[in-house]
């Protein structure tokens, strides 16, 4: 519990400063010093957008500062095209009257067409289809997934990892966020669109709560937009889950009360000491 607490001293005492990227109506939190925390890797940064909001321009933002490849994953027929369209308008700037409001964003950015790579899937644990009301949809492993890009922007044989991971889906967000951390992939920063409130829906609850006790600290948030930084502080490992409980105690719980408490013999969150 000791390597814990220095853990918890050193993540408090950073001070992180913060930005938003993306327009105003839908920002997108983000570390205010990203091209420092890219730079040594520049074009050979793995970014990974899930899922498409009302713009591209926080993928394209973010791809831009750091002029590195994008791996767009989507579904929707529509929005794989309109990415297609988007890789077009960076080629030639230039829009017609038919061209959505989505797509002219993009004739702002200088991002290379090229280093957009598209692909319609649904992350998942397993290659296959999903089937849904719109019709199959197919799935692709984590894995494969990745590593079919790391390959394709240059990456030595065997590396394979994302670097920056965005989430903002509807459906299956927490099945897609299940099957990253089933599949062993931990992105250095991590940012989600939630579709609730973490504090406001249990389910949002579970997948949140999870996701900092695994090693995730909480940067910033915009609305439900919220920016995570990977700490490689697993809190569950900081205790046993085989011993029987006497009280009905956490085991993670009966441990922090003790090292706050030491020689506490009653450890249940039921009956937590009451500091005097």
């Amino acid at each position: 519990m000791r390597k814990l607490w220095k853990t918890l001293e050193r993540i408090n005492s950073r001070m992180i400063s913060t930005t938003t990227i993306g327009p105003k109506e839908e920002p997108y939190p983000m570390i205010a010093n990203v091209w420092d925390f890219f730079s040594q890797k520049g074009t050979k940064t793995v970014f990974v957008s899930v899922g498409t909001g009302n713009t591209c321009l926080p993928d394209l933002d973010f791809a831009e500062t750091i002029g590195c490849p994008l791996l767009k994953v989507d579904t929707p027929e529509k929005t794989i095209q309109e990415w297609n369209e988007i890789k077009d308008i960076l080629k030639t700037r230039k829009t017609t009257e038919t061209t959505s409001e989505f797509v002219k964003a993009a004739a702002r950015k200088w991002v290379l067409p090229k280093n957009i790579y598209i692909q319609r899937c649904v992350p998942s644990l397993y290659n296959g289809t999903l089937d849904t009301q719109e019709g199959p949809i197919p799935t692709k492993k984590w894995y494969d997934l990745v590593a079919e890009h790391c390959k394709q922007i240059g990456l030595p044989e065997g590396d394979i990892h994302i670097d920056i991971l965005k989430l903002d889906i509807c459906d299956y967000q927490d099945s897609t966020l299940f099957s990253l951390w089933q599949t062993g992939f931990r992105p250095s920063l991590l940012l989600i669109h939630w579709n609730n409130s973490p504090d406001s829906n249990l389910t949002t609850l579970l997948s949140a709560g999870h996701l900092q006790m695994i090693g995730y600290s909480l940067v910033a948030k915009e609305g439900n937009r919220f920016l995570y930084y990977y700490t490689d502080t697993n809190y569950y490992e900081t205790c046993s889950w085989e011993t029987p409980a006497k009280r009905f105690e956490n085991p993670f719980v009966s441990n922090l009360v003790k090292a706050v408490y030491p020689g506490t013999e009653n450890t249940s969150i039921l009956h937590f000491p009451v500091a005097k």
